[in-house]
């Protein structure tokens, strides 16, 4: 019986002991499982995380950049306050001021003078200019100036076939194809032999408007001319001040070389009636304004003498206008010599509207 007794509490003892095994190792899986639980949850969480952010739109991010830009009209106004000093008297003081002690007030700063926003103006030019006066104020002008010396700007803008503006720099743009000159019985179609020359032709008229123009321009603004057909001729490289000296120049330039056949093809470039090729040439001059007087749509001689789209046109203007510092206002005049064309009006108006400027329409008057 003691025998049996001590297997039995042998067998109880066991027993405890393998449940107390079995209790730690389920506990032990318990913990393995619920830790990789939490770490399977904690992936996940992360995981949706990281694809929300991969998917939401990035934060919008301003940046402010500074452009130093001058207004057209700041710096006009520039050269006029340093034109207005330079012509003053110099301050003169009668009492002197003496001291032999530290004061309480210190002299004001010198004004300073923006010369860099002046006019580049050649000596030689002022000496010239006034020779030029005194020989002009005594009736003596030689060449096209016939005695009138000295500028005459009345302060009113500038004008152009009726067009009028307020500017201080501008370039005077005219067509000289064959048309021009063609249908009023200035020129042969057939030869190219022009049947009148100077101011016999009834191009004249075109000529007296742009000497007016340049009559009325004063001395510290700047002006060019462009004259275009198979090609687009600039009078000068850059705007020119209007000294006496270079309005003299302008009026021979506009009388002796303003004419047909004058703008032939050149740099192996196609001909026609390029109005691309002037508003290409208007463009590397920057002025504020432009005259453009024209009697037709432009044309290309590679493509057949077939007109040349409007939107190519206005292709051109919208890419110099990107970076231009301020726009250039072009005015266009339809200058009539033959029938009037809808589609010719309608492709000047729009090179006007574009830029901001005016359009008008003058009959050529047919010389006998």
């Amino acid at each position: 019986m003691g025998e049996i007794a001590i297997s039995v509490s042998e067998g109880k003892s066991l027993e405890k002991k393998n449940a107390s095994g079995r209790s730690r190792r389920g506990l032990l899986v318990s913990i393995v499982i619920g830790s990789i639980a939490v770490h399977v949850f904690a992936l996940v969480i992360f995981g949706i995380w990281v694809i929300a952010r991969y998917f939401a739109e990035p934060p919008a991010e301003f940046e402010v950049r500074e452009i130093l830009k001058i207004p057209p009209q700041s710096r006009e106004h520039r050269m006029n306050m340093a034109k207005h000093h330079a012509l003053t008297s110099k301050p003169a003081f009668s009492d002197r001021i003496l001291s032999r002690r530290p004061m309480d007030f210190a002299l004001p700063d010198l004004p300073m003078v923006p010369v860099d926003q002046m006019l580049p103006i050649d000596p030689s030019d002022l000496i010239s200019d006034q020779v030029n006066a005194l020989i002009g104020s005594a009736g003596l002008g030689l060449g096209l100036g016939e005695g009138t010396g000295g500028d005459n700007g009345s302060g009113e803008g500038i004008s152009f076939f009726g067009i009028k503006d307020q500017a201080r720099s501008v370039v005077i743009m005219i067509d000289v194809s064959a048309s021009m000159f063609g249908r009023t019985g200035d020129l042969d179609y057939s030869s190219g032999r022009l049947l009148r020359e100077g101011k016999a032709q009834s191009f004249q008229v075109v000529r007296d408007e742009a000497l007016k123009l340049v009559e009325s321009l004063d001395i510290d603004m700047r002006f060019g001319i462009i004259r275009w057909s198979g090609s687009a001729r600039s009078w000068q490289e850059q705007l020119v001040p209007a000294t006496t000296a270079n309005k003299m120049a302008a009026r021979r330039h506009i009388q002796e070389e303003v004419d047909a056949n004058s703008a032939r093809p050149i740099g192996g470039r196609p001909g026609g009636t390029r109005h691309d090729y002037a508003l290409e040439k208007l463009f590397t001059l920057r002025p504020e304004v432009a005259f453009m007087l024209s009697d037709g749509n432009a044309t290309a001689s590679d493509r057949g003498g077939r007109e040349i789209p409007e939107k190519e046109l206005l292709d051109v203007i919208e890419a110099a206008s990107q970076d231009a510092p301020y726009p250039t206002r072009i005015h266009t005049i339809y200058y009539v010599t033959g029938s009037d064309k809808r589609s010719e009006e309608k492709m000047l108006r729009s090179l006007s509207r574009r830029t901001g400027g005016k359009f008008d329409k003058v009959k050529a008057a047919r010389r006998r």
